[in-house]
Protein backbone atom coordinates (compact mmCIF):
# COMPACT_ATOMS: atom_id res chain seq x y z
CA UNK A 1 0.00 0.00 0.00
CA UNK A 2 1.51 3.35 -0.96
CA UNK A 3 1.56 6.42 1.25
CA UNK A 4 -1.47 8.05 -0.45
CA UNK A 5 -3.57 4.90 -0.02
CA UNK A 6 -2.61 4.71 3.66
CA UNK A 7 -3.51 8.37 4.19
CA UNK A 8 -6.90 7.95 2.48
CA UNK A 9 -7.68 4.80 4.47
CA UNK A 10 -6.75 6.54 7.72
CA UNK A 11 -8.84 9.60 6.82
CA UNK A 12 -11.86 7.42 6.01
CA UNK A 13 -11.50 5.52 9.27
CA UNK A 14 -11.20 8.71 11.30
CA UNK A 15 -13.97 10.66 9.56
CA UNK A 16 -16.65 9.73 12.12
CA UNK A 17 -14.31 10.86 14.91
CA UNK A 18 -14.04 14.31 13.36
CA UNK A 19 -17.71 14.67 12.41
CA UNK A 20 -19.52 17.72 13.76
CA UNK A 21 -21.29 17.21 17.04
CA UNK A 22 -24.99 17.99 17.18
CA UNK A 23 -26.01 21.41 18.45
CA UNK A 24 -27.88 21.14 21.75
CA UNK A 25 -29.96 23.67 23.69
CA UNK A 26 -28.56 25.31 26.80
CA UNK A 27 -29.75 23.92 30.09
CA UNK A 28 -30.38 26.99 32.28
CA UNK A 29 -32.19 29.82 30.50
CA UNK A 30 -32.70 31.78 33.71
CA UNK A 31 -28.91 31.91 34.12
CA UNK A 32 -28.52 33.00 30.48
CA UNK A 33 -30.69 36.04 31.18
CA UNK A 34 -28.51 37.25 34.04
CA UNK A 35 -25.75 39.83 33.81
CA UNK A 36 -23.85 41.95 36.30
CA UNK A 37 -24.74 44.88 34.03
CA UNK A 38 -28.43 45.77 34.60
CA UNK A 39 -28.82 47.22 31.08
CA UNK A 40 -27.50 44.02 29.46
CA UNK A 41 -29.81 41.89 31.63
CA UNK A 42 -32.79 44.10 30.67
CA UNK A 43 -31.86 43.93 26.97
CA UNK A 44 -31.58 40.13 27.13
CA UNK A 45 -34.97 39.90 28.84
CA UNK A 46 -36.81 42.10 26.31
CA UNK A 47 -35.39 40.07 23.39
CA UNK A 48 -36.14 36.76 25.13
CA UNK A 49 -39.72 37.77 25.92
CA UNK A 50 -40.22 39.10 22.39
CA UNK A 51 -39.27 35.68 21.01
CA UNK A 52 -41.51 33.83 23.47
CA UNK A 53 -44.57 36.06 23.24
CA UNK A 54 -44.56 37.59 19.76
CA UNK A 55 -42.66 35.09 17.60
CA UNK A 56 -43.38 31.73 19.25
CA UNK A 57 -46.75 32.65 20.73
CA UNK A 58 -47.77 34.56 17.57
CA UNK A 59 -49.10 37.45 19.65
CA UNK A 60 -48.37 39.86 16.80
CA UNK A 61 -50.71 42.41 18.39
CA UNK A 62 -48.20 42.70 21.27
CA UNK A 63 -45.27 43.61 18.98
CA UNK A 64 -45.66 47.32 19.86
CA UNK A 65 -44.77 46.49 23.46
CA UNK A 66 -41.33 45.23 22.33
CA UNK A 67 -40.54 47.00 19.04
CA UNK A 68 -39.90 50.59 18.00
CA UNK A 69 -42.21 51.84 15.21
CA UNK A 70 -39.22 52.46 12.91
CA UNK A 71 -37.80 48.95 13.47
CA UNK A 72 -35.16 48.08 10.86
CA UNK A 73 -35.25 44.60 9.31
CA UNK A 74 -32.21 43.05 7.62
CA UNK A 75 -33.81 39.69 6.78
CA UNK A 76 -34.28 39.85 2.97
CA UNK A 77 -37.65 38.07 3.17
CA UNK A 78 -39.48 40.62 5.33
CA UNK A 79 -40.12 44.32 4.88
CA UNK A 80 -38.56 46.77 7.29
CA UNK A 81 -40.64 48.72 9.81
CA UNK A 82 -43.36 47.65 12.21
CA UNK A 83 -45.95 47.38 9.42
CA UNK A 84 -43.67 45.09 7.38
CA UNK A 85 -42.98 42.93 10.42
CA UNK A 86 -46.66 42.57 11.25
CA UNK A 87 -47.62 41.79 7.65
CA UNK A 88 -44.96 39.08 7.41
CA UNK A 89 -45.89 37.35 10.66
CA UNK A 90 -49.65 37.79 10.33
CA UNK A 91 -49.39 35.99 6.97
CA UNK A 92 -47.91 32.89 8.64
CA UNK A 93 -49.84 33.08 11.91
CA UNK A 94 -51.79 29.88 12.61
CA UNK A 95 -55.56 30.14 12.97
CA UNK A 96 -55.34 28.68 16.46
CA UNK A 97 -52.67 30.42 18.50
CA UNK A 98 -50.26 28.19 20.41
CA UNK A 99 -49.70 28.81 24.10
CA UNK A 100 -46.93 31.27 24.92
CA UNK A 101 -43.97 29.08 25.90
CA UNK A 102 -42.38 29.57 29.31
CA UNK A 103 -38.96 28.94 27.74
CA UNK A 104 -37.40 28.60 24.30
CA UNK A 105 -36.72 24.87 24.08
CA UNK A 106 -34.18 25.23 21.26
CA UNK A 107 -32.17 28.13 22.73
CA UNK A 108 -28.43 27.48 22.85
CA UNK A 109 -27.19 30.79 24.28
CA UNK A 110 -27.82 34.50 24.72
CA UNK A 111 -25.03 37.03 24.42
CA UNK A 112 -25.29 40.78 25.05
CA UNK A 113 -22.82 43.60 24.49
CA UNK A 114 -23.73 47.27 24.36
CA UNK A 115 -27.07 47.60 22.58
CA UNK A 116 -26.80 44.20 20.84
CA UNK A 117 -28.31 40.87 21.92
CA UNK A 118 -27.65 37.66 20.01
CA UNK A 119 -29.64 34.48 20.45
CA UNK A 120 -28.34 31.16 19.14
CA UNK A 121 -30.84 28.42 18.34
CA UNK A 122 -30.66 24.76 17.36
CA UNK A 123 -31.62 24.49 13.68
CA UNK A 124 -32.41 21.12 12.13
CA UNK A 125 -32.17 20.32 8.42
CA UNK A 126 -32.58 17.29 6.19
CA UNK A 127 -29.15 15.79 5.53
CA UNK A 128 -28.53 15.89 1.75
CA UNK A 129 -25.81 13.25 2.09
CA UNK A 130 -28.03 10.84 4.03
CA UNK A 131 -31.64 10.80 2.79
CA UNK A 132 -34.14 10.40 5.62
CA UNK A 133 -31.66 11.66 8.22
CA UNK A 134 -31.35 15.05 9.87
CA UNK A 135 -28.48 17.14 11.16
CA UNK A 136 -28.31 20.17 13.42
CA UNK A 137 -26.55 23.48 13.07
CA UNK A 138 -27.00 26.90 14.64
CA UNK A 139 -29.32 29.76 13.68
CA UNK A 140 -28.46 33.24 14.93
CA UNK A 141 -30.70 36.23 15.51
CA UNK A 142 -29.14 39.53 16.55
CA UNK A 143 -31.18 42.48 17.70
CA UNK A 144 -30.29 46.00 18.70
CA UNK A 145 -32.16 47.38 21.70
CA UNK A 146 -32.50 51.10 22.43
CA UNK A 147 -34.45 52.38 25.44
CA UNK A 148 -36.00 48.95 26.01
CA UNK A 149 -37.32 48.56 22.45
CA UNK A 150 -36.11 46.44 19.54
CA UNK A 151 -34.89 48.78 16.82
CA UNK A 152 -32.98 46.50 14.43
CA UNK A 153 -32.73 42.80 13.51
CA UNK A 154 -30.26 40.56 11.66
CA UNK A 155 -30.28 36.81 11.05
CA UNK A 156 -28.72 34.30 8.69
CA UNK A 157 -31.65 34.08 6.25
CA UNK A 158 -31.10 34.25 2.51
CA UNK A 159 -33.62 35.31 -0.14
CA UNK A 160 -36.36 32.79 -0.64
CA UNK A 161 -34.86 30.56 2.04
CA UNK A 162 -36.34 29.72 5.39
CA UNK A 163 -36.60 33.04 7.15
CA UNK A 164 -37.13 33.98 10.76
CA UNK A 165 -40.65 32.64 10.58
CA UNK A 166 -39.49 29.06 10.39
CA UNK A 167 -36.20 29.40 12.22
CA UNK A 168 -37.15 31.64 15.08
CA UNK A 169 -40.81 30.83 15.33
CA UNK A 170 -40.73 27.09 14.92
CA UNK A 171 -37.27 26.78 16.36
CA UNK A 172 -36.28 24.10 13.89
Amino acid sequence: MNLLSCALALAAACAPVFAALPVVPGKDQAAMLKSKDKKLAANKKVVYDFFRVVLRGFRIDEADKYMAPDYIQHNPNAETGMAGFKAYFNAIKPKELPPIPATLDDLVAIQAEGDYVTLSFVKEYDDPSAPGKKYTTTWFDMLRVVNGKLVEHWDSATKGAVGPAAASVKGK
